[in-house]
Formats: structure tokens, sequence, C-alpha cells
């Protein structure tokens, strides 16, 4: 019965109270919203349990419901803010900055523009993060983060202790979860 309407019509109708409408929404959207999460999360529950929380939202929502871009933008931007929100609710943040220090490209089979906005936005954040931060701490996160050297490696490579090593890494990702506060 709605498979035809837009994405837009389909919000119009769920604001006017058709319950098929948000139906429609959601079938759509479902299994490429997981897809999305799953990728940041690597968890099938998790995703779902976020993808939901979206939706129950939008389904509470509804007559008060403004959405003024296009409703796909909406509903991943949406689920974009309520995985960051769960990352930082669930004290990964010091996984996800080395995940993010540690991939540098875009992996090739993400066909997903949304997908490609949003790595490229924090690569740039942990980009500029990094070089802001002191010298000595900079040159510490790199070898750890990016070049992958264990603490041994980084303390024998720069001629200083395995303690001054720890605390460097420690002040800069206590730094990048600062300065990376949007993203969490």
């Amino acid at each position: 019965m709605y498979k035809k309407h837009t994405d837009e019509e389909l919000v119009d109708l769920l604001q006017q109270g058709k319950d098929k409408a948000f139906d429609e929404l959601y079938f759509r959207y479902r299994d490429l919203l997981v897809r999305f999460v799953y990728v940041r999360m690597k968890s099938i529950p998790i995703a779902e349990e976020i993808v939901q929380e979206v939706f129950t939202t939008i389904w509470e929502r509804r007559k008060v419901l403004v959405i003024q871009k296009k409703f796909s933008a909406y509903i991943y931007t949406s689920v974009r803010y309520v995985t960051l929100d769960y990352i930082k609710a669930h004290t990964i943040t010091d996984q996800y900055i080395r995940e993010v220090a540690g991939n540098n490209i875009v992996t090739s089979n993400s066909n997903n523009t949304i997908e490609s906005i949003y790595h490229d936005e924090l690569q740039e954040a942990v980009d500029k993060a990094t070089s802001l931060l002191p010298k000595k701490a900079k040159e510490v996160f790199v070898l750890s983060r990016f070049k992958q050297y264990t603490n041994k490696e980084i303390a024998e490579e720069l001629n200083i202790s395995l303690e001054t090593v720890k605390y460097h890494i420690s002040y800069a990702l206590k730094f990048m979860r600062s300065y990376l506060g949007e993203f969490n």
C-alpha cells in the first residue's frame, strides 16, 4: 500500500498517525541501518538495539517530528549519534580511538557515501588532534597507534623509559577523548 510513496510522503503520513507508513519506513531502513551500526560495533544485537531505539524515538515523537532534510540523511544521522552515545556510555572510547587511529584508509568495499563521509570526518579530527599533541606525546602516540610499535619498541626507538612511554600514551588518549568529544 505504501511501497510507492517517497520517504517524505511517508513521514507526512506518519505525522497524521498512519502506523503503516511507519512500518514502511522501518522495513526500508532497518537492515541498512543495522549493517551501518554493525561496522562500528561488531555486534548484531547491539546494532539492532541502537536501530530499534532510533525508530522507537521516531514513533514516540511522530506528531512533533520535524525533518528539514531528506529522511535518509535524518535517519543515518540519528543512528550515528545514538551509536556514538552508546560508545560513550559503555566506555570503549580508548578502543574506538585506537581502531580509528589504526584505520587510515576507508575500506574499499564500503560504497556507502554516509559511511565514507563519517569516516573522513573522524579521520580528519583524529589527524588534527594528533597534530596538536606536544612533540614527545605525538611521537609516542604515532608509533603506538599508527605504526603499531609495542611500548618496549617505542622506549628503545626514542631512548626513553617504559614508564615515560606509558605516561605519554595515557596523556595522548586523554587528550584525544577530550578533543574528539563530538564523536563520543
